[in-house]
């Protein structure tokens, strides 16, 4: 059960409202709410998390506002709610810690833990060392997927030290890469279509791009171009041109405008 005293936050991914009318700029720093709080430095605001604190703006008056963010997208993939016994000072100054993550080599690179589509893996790729201090203070941590629907992140408990920024090691660093890239091939496809419609809804639409993707790796083919047209027409029909590819004999195609071609009489 929850601590009486824990607040409820909004941990808003800015990065993922740009062009959106609820997207958060500001002229200066005077201008801050005091619910609100960014967790990269105010030169990367346009696409920082933002910590929101519900009790704190309803306080001020401006519930309303705050929860313009929450409502920003559909579904929800752009926040998460956090519970914690912290005020909103603390917990953004532990977020901050989880900025930048290393690779073996104490490569730095950042980690936007605000993004549900990369949060919700998470957990799971992290060691149980790793994801018990980044989850640290917090009570209780909802993530929305892809269907609208709120999953609650795992809690856990290790005793052993972890330094930060984490360090993760290879097949973690590709276990997340991997977990993004049916979505950057969607959003490679919506490019390329200048913003179309496509069919489904978004968790159909990823459930296509990740079928198209694993049939390719099966088929080792290694031309990404040949996996993103697959991917446009898996978006475009829906997933029924995957049901031709179960034996994986078009796959073997190397030339790109040959796979094209026969993908267009399919």
């Amino acid at each position: 059960m929850n601590n009486d005293t824990d607040s409820m936050y909004l941990l808003v991914d800015n990065g993922l409202l740009h062009g959106k009318s609820a997207s958060y700029s500001e002229i200066d720093l005077n201008s801050r709410p005091s619910w609100l709080a960014p967790i990269y430095p105010d030169q990367a605001l346009v696409v920082s998390p933002l910590l929101i604190d519900i009790e704190a703006a309803y306080e001020a008056g401006d519930l309303d506002r705050a929860m313009s963010y929450l409502n920003a997208c559909t579904p929800r993939l752009h926040v998460s709610i956090v519970e914690a016994n912290l005020d909103l000072e603390q917990l953004a100054r532990h977020l901050r810690t989880f900025i930048f993550i290393l690779d073996p080599e104490g490569r730095q690179f950042t980690l936007r833990y605000a993004d549900c589509t990369i949060l919700a893996p998470l957990s799971s790729i992290l060691s149980s060392a790793q994801w018990a201090i980044m989850r640290g203070p917090i009570t209780r941590w909802g993530v929305h997927d892809r269907s609208g629907v709120m999953i609650h992140l795992p809690p856990v408990e290790s005793g052993e030290a972890v330094p930060t920024p984490i360090c993760l090691d290879q097949a973690q660093l590709a276990a997340l890469d991997e977990a993004s890239e049916p979505d950057h091939y969607i959003a490679k496809v919506n490019a390329m279509r200048h913003g179309a419609a496509l069919p489904g809804n978004t968790a159909e639409r990823h459930a296509w791009a990740q079928a198209a993707r694993e049939i390719w790796r099966r088929a080792a083919n290694p031309n990404p171009d040949i996996l993103l047209l697959l991917t446009e027409a898996a978006l475009v029909s829906a997933g029924k041109i995957l049901h031709h590819m179960v034996n994986g004999d078009l796959l073997m195609i190397a030339e790109l405008d040959t796979f094209r071609r026969k993908l267009h009489e399919l």
